[in-house]
């Protein structure tokens, strides 16, 4: 049987990234000095009923919004851009939990949306994009009609 170094390359690529992530969740990566290279900003998703949308709250203090690059869609919302310490040269960090470097949030959305109304507000540190719900038309009552003539029902299903 033929070798798959295609296989190896993915399964190495996998494990490298299993072991960013570890190192990353549990913060070992800043005990052993490996640079930051992404992190993950804290993300709301919810309903407003006011608004009929929905709304996906980002915290992103420190980022120049002109910098965020935002896609939607389907059922698919892609929030990406990044946190640059410009300064970092010359520091030498006694303790460091302000996470820098490159971020990229793909959300899978629990209904549908209408991508081409949505909007985007970036205000104190916090992105808020507003994916309107697409139009419904409500309750509709569908009759049931029977073809058996022989039946004690009418055309909606009730007893005559």
């Amino acid at each position: 049987m033929e070798s798959r170094p295609r296989d190896a390359d993915n399964l190495h690529q996998l494990k490298a990234e299993a072991d960013r992530l570890l190192l990353e969740l549990t913060g070992a990566d800043r005990v052993f000095g490996q640079a930051h290279t992404a992190f993950r900003p804290h993300t709301d998703v919810y309903f407003s009923k006011s608004r009929e949308a929905l709304i996906i709250k980002l915290e992103l203090a420190g980022i120049d919004p002109s910098s965020v690059h935002l896609e939607a869609e389907e059922r698919v919302v892609r929030i990406r851009g990044g946190r640059v310490d410009t300064s970092r040269a010359d520091k030498v960090y006694q303790q460091m939990e302000i996470d820098y470097g490159y971020f990229e949030r793909v959300l899978n959305l629990p209904v549908d949306v209408n991508p081409q109304e949505a909007t985007a507000q970036y205000d104190a540190g916090f992105l808020e994009v507003i994916l309107p719900l697409p139009p419904h038309s409500g309750l509709r009552r569908i009759p049931v009609n029977i073809r058996d003539s022989g039946s004690d029902m009418d055309e909606e299903g009730s007893a005559t």
